[in-house]
């Protein structure tokens, strides 16, 4: 679909309103019409900003359907007692439509891009593809060793979505393998997925150091901490998606400043949980990867990335006492062009640049609380709700128009969650 966007506010591009063509799912040119270029859909963009779309780096789209069901809870107990007795009775049907309900919710408030660790195989591409999201995927490993049967049960399950994904042409997702955690998986299971990794040419995806649980007992039982203890095992010597990150030593920031690593921090759900702040300032002057990411709607409550740009800008002001710690143009890269990066695509997403992805989002220029118009950056960061988004657009194809699904019935999918969490 060629589109073209009307004399749009462009943040990144400067002052002044430009018209932005799109052609093969690329951005084909800014202010110029490539040659021979004839739009499909055209967009008055006279009263919308313009920017790339953001990144969820880590979340759980399944859990949706715990939303607002456990809450105010310790974390073990909150995982090990409320969540994880309901995922174990969850069916793959009902983990389609929550798939369905996030990915929903992260269309209307700007994300394009989501990083996925799942329990259901299959259920997520097929709601990517359904929807036309872009996503890395990994399928939740847990258990004990090579020989764990479970364990090799998940493993398998994961080769087959990625080859399933190959007969959805609509899927614009990625994959990688996902040891669910340190204490989750054990020592010689953790060493295998890292040689799967290394010979298959994969990334890994996992929880790590978010609790200080985690970190006492892994200091006690391995004598190190979690980030040296998965170095250890390999895990690092891929490229790797580290979700949380909150209890990390001077020497665990050098570990994880390697090429090809990317720490996800997730405040809103580190907060609730009661598990403390990454230390983001820290990280980034080290050189860290650092991303953004929601996690679970059970343990965040929403997969609005808007809402938690401006909780983690706060937060890390707030936690260390300083309002310099971290700007909104530090914010919006770590939203953004961070995201990309850390799966893969640093290069050709999360900028307006002619050859790069048409994945973007456009808002309203004219929201009460962006008025008055001083700075877009800032408005972004500190006054956005994630709701004056209107349209998305994902590879060039347009998601939602004018706060309008085009490939996903809302009705449908409320209707098939009642339904799912009638027995909870």
């Amino acid at each position: 679909m060629n589109i073209l966007i009307k004399n749009v506010c462009l943040p990144e591009a400067g002052e002044g309103r430009h018209d932005l063509y799109i052609r093969e799912g690329r951005i084909a040119g800014l202010d110029r019409a490539p040659e021979g270029f004839a739009p499909g859909t055209v967009i008055d963009g006279s009263h919308k900003i313009c920017m790339p779309g953001l990144v969820n780096a880590h979340t759980h789209a399944y859990m949706s359907v715990f939303r607002n069901f456990a809450d105010d809870l310790p974390f073990e107990q909150w995982l090990f007692e409320k969540i994880a007795p309901l995922e174990d009775a969850l069916t793959p049907e009902q983990s389609y439509w929550g798939n369905m309900l996030s990915i929903m919710e992260m269309i209307r408030t700007g994300t394009t891009c989501f990083v996925d660790m799942h329990m259901f195989p299959r259920m997520s591409v097929k709601a990517c593809a359904d929807t036309g999201i872009r996503a890395l995927i990994t399928r939740g490993l847990v258990g004990e060793d090579r020989r764990d049967e479970g364990a090799l049960r998940r493993l398998a399950e994961a080769y087959d979505e990625a080859a399933y994904a190959e007969s959805q042409p609509k899927a614009q997702v990625s994959f990688a393998l996902g040891p669910h955690a340190i204490y989750t998986c054990g020592e010689d299971l953790l060493r295998y997925i890292a040689e799967q990794a290394a010979e298959k040419g994969m990334a890994i995806n996992m929880h790590l150091s978010e609790t200080q649980n985690e970190f006492d007992n892994c200091m006690r039982e391995h004598g190190m901490t979690p980030t040296a203890y998965v170095q250890k095992l390999g895990l690092l010597d891929v490229p790797a998606i580290l979700a949380h990150c909150v209890y990390l030593t001077g020497e665990d920031m050098e570990i994880l400043a390697k090429p090809g690593l990317s720490v996800v921090t997730n405040p809103a759900s580190n907060m609730k949980l009661g598990n403390g702040f990454a230390p983001v300032p820290e990280m980034l002057r080290r050189g860290i990867n650092v991303c953004l990411g929601t996690d679970g709607a059970s343990s965040n409550n929403a997969l609005n990335m808007f809402r938690e740009l401006g909780l983690m800008t706060l937060a890390q002001k707030g936690a260390a006492k300083d309002s310099l710690v971290l700007s909104a143009e530090e914010t919006l890269r770590i939203a953004v062009q961070n995201g990309y990066q850390a799966i893969g695509l640093g290069e050709e997403g999360g900028r307006i640049r002619e050859g790069c992805l048409a994945d973007l989002i456009l808002l309203d220029e004219d929201a009460p609380n962006f008025q008055p118009k001083h700075s877009w950056k800032a408005a972004l960061v500190y006054s956005s709700t994630g709701y004056e988004v209107t349209d998305t657009i994902v590879n060039g194809e347009i998601l939602m128009q004018d706060r309008e699904f085009t490939g996903i019935d809302a009705e449908r999918v409320n209707f098939e969650i009642a339904r799912a969490v009638k027995d909870f």
